[in-house]
C-alpha cells in the first residue's frame, strides 16, 4: 500500500470521507440504543402503575394534623376559707376579679360571715357557671357568726342586713312595740311576711337576749 500522501488529492478526500462513513456506521446504532432506547412491556407497566399510583393519592384524604401539647407543670390547688379570706385570696381564683372579690366579702360583712358555701351563690353579679368553677376550692373551716338582738336592734340596724332589709325591718319593731320582747327567735314566725324559708334564713343571724329592767 502507498503512502496515503502519495495519493491524489482526489484520492485523498475519497479515504477519509470512507473511514467517516465507516465510523458513522459503526457507532450510530450504538448512540441510538444508548440515548434513545425503545420502550418495552416493562416499560409501558411501569409507566401505568405510576399514572394509578398518583391517582390514588389524590383520592386519598389529606392526613391528619399532628396537634402539639405542651404539658405545665401542675400547680397547687388553692383553697379559700370564706369567712377569713380577704380580697385578695377570692382573686386567686378563676373567674374572680377585683370587683367580685370586693363584692363577696362585703356581702359577707353585711351578713355577719358565711354558715355555708351555697351564700357565696347569692353574690351580686356572681354567675353561676363562676360559682360551680370555684365551688371545689371553697371550705368553710369555722363559723362565727355576727348576730342581731331581736329585742335591742334598732330599725336602721335590722334594715341594713341582706336578708332583713327596711319591709321587714319596719315590721320586727313594730311587732316588738305592740307585743313587747321577743321571747325566743322563732317568735319571728308570728310576723305575717316571715314565712319557714325566709325564718330558715335569718335564724342564723338573730338572737333574743331579755332587756335590762
Amino acid at each position: 500500500m502507498k503512502p496515503f500522501l502519495h495519493f491524489t488529492a482526489l484520492e485523498r478526500r475519497g479515504i477519509i470521507a470512507l473511514i467517516i462513513l465507516t465510523t458513522i456506521s459503526t457507532y450510530t446504532p450504538t448512540m441510538i440504543a444508548h440515548y434513545f432506547p425503545l420502550k418495552t412491556d416493562k416499560d409501558t407497566l411501569f409507566q401505568k402503575d405510576m399514572a394509578a399510583f398518583q391517582a390514588d393519592l389524590k383520592k386519598a384524604p389529606p392526613p391528619p394534623k399532628k396537634h402539639i401539647t405542651f404539658y405545665r407543670p401542675r400547680q397547687s390547688v388553692i383553697t379559700v376559707d370564706i369567712n377569713r379570706a380577704d380580697s385578695a385570696a377570692w382573686e386567686s381564683l378563676k373567674g374572680i376579679g377585683p370587683v367580685l372579690a370586693a363584692r363577696i366579702t362585703r356581702f359577707r360583712d353585711k351578713l355577719g360571715g358565711f354558715y355555708a358555701i351555697s351564700q357565696i351563690r347569692e353574690t351580686y353579679g356572681l354567675p353561676d357557671s363562676t360559682f360551680n368553677k370555684i365551688q371545689p376550692y371553697l371550705r368553710l373551716n369555722a363559723v362565727s357568726l355576727k348576730k342581731l338582738d331581736l329585742n335591742s336592734a334598732d330599725e336602721q340596724t335590722l334594715a341594713q342586713h341582706p336578708y332583713i332589709r327596711y319591709k321587714l325591718a319596719r315590721l320586727i319593731v313594730l311587732y316588738r312595740n305592740n307585743n313587747g320582747p321577743f321571747s325566743q327567735p322563732t317568735d319571728l314566725l308570728g310576723i305575717p311576711l316571715v314565712d319557714d324559708s325566709i325564718y330558715r334564713k335569718i335564724e342564723h343571724y338573730i338572737k333574743t337576749e331579755k332587756p335590762p329592767i
